[in-house]
This record gives C-alpha cells, sequence and structure tokens, in this order.
C-alpha cells in the first residue's frame, strides 16, 4: 500500500447529491451518466463522489457526485443537478486502487492510520475518484489533510 499527499482540481462540474444505502454506491453513478446522455451534455473528466461522516454502523450514507463537463450550464430548478464552477483540494492523502480493501470505508482506516502514525490531520469526508481504464476501474482514494505544512 503506497499513500502519497496529492492535490484534486477540477473546474466546471455537475453535482447530484443523495442519502443511499452504502453498498449502493453506483447508483449515483449511473445517474449521472443517464442525465449527461439526456441533456446532451459533454464530461471531460473522471465521475468522483465523496461520502460524509457517519455515526455508528448506519447502512446508509451521505453521497455527493461531481462530473467533470466540458463547458459551464444553466440547469432548471426542477433537477436534482447542480452546477459547481470549481472543485479543489490543496492537499490529500492518496491510496491507489482502494476498491482492494473490503469497501471504501476500511481504505479510509487505512489512511486514518498512517495519518495517525505521521502526525496529519485528515478530514472526516473522503472522495473516490473512478478511473476508468479497458473498461475496467481504478478507484483513488483522496483523504484531505488539515493543518499540515509538509
Amino acid at each position: 500500500m503506497q499513500i502519497e499527499v496529492r492535490s484534486l482540481i477540477f473546474e466546471n462540474l455537475l453535482i447530484y447529491k443523495t442519502k443511499q444505502l452504502r453498498e449502493d454506491w453506483q447508483m449515483g453513478f449511473f445517474m449521472m451518466e443517464d442525465f449527461t446522455l439526456a441533456e446532451g451534455i459533454y464530461k471531460n473528466g473522471p465521475t468522483f463522489f465523496s461520502v460524509a461522516p457517519e455515526k455508528g454502523e448506519n447502512k446508509f450514507g451521505n453521497f455527493t457526485y461531481y462530473l467533470p463537463i466540458s463547458e459551464p450550464v444553466i440547469l432548471s430548478d426542477e433537477t436534482d443537478f447542480q452546477f459547481q464552477e470549481r472543485f479543489h483540494i490543496e492537499e490529500a492523502l492518496v491510496l491507489r486502487q482502494a476498491n482492494e480493501t473490503n469497501d471504501f470505508h476500511t481504505a479510509y482506516k487505512e489512511v486514518k492510520k498512517y495519518a495517525n502514525e505521521n502526525n496529519m490531520l485528515i478530514a472526516d469526508t473522503f472522495y473516490c475518484v473512478l478511473l476508468d481504464v479497458f473498461d475496467e476501474y481504478i478507484i483513488d482514494l483522496y483523504v484531505p489533510l488539515q493543518d499540515w505544512g509538509g
């Protein structure tokens, strides 16, 4: 397991927020794909999503899905989607292929352990970036650093 420090920056994003079963994390991804096809919007980067912290052993999670698109769009108020001009995480701990563990939460615990061992403060919310490589997905787990001058 190799953990690195990287930034994450995207411009022109579609955003979709939902509360759902953690095991159904792919549903938001499919919603984004369907919406862009129906509206004629062109994606120009990988879909990624955040998972907000949860209390206890809750099966549900608060997910926010992000999809970089080619240009700004104006969306009607009747849609569940939003537009955001820019997304930026200045420094994050990154674990490549996070799905090799039992789940994203297990991968987050590994990153959290690494952060504790190296005296780094990390955020409770983490981001999973889905990279499509030859019809397979590689997943990068990004956990933002807090107050780290490294």
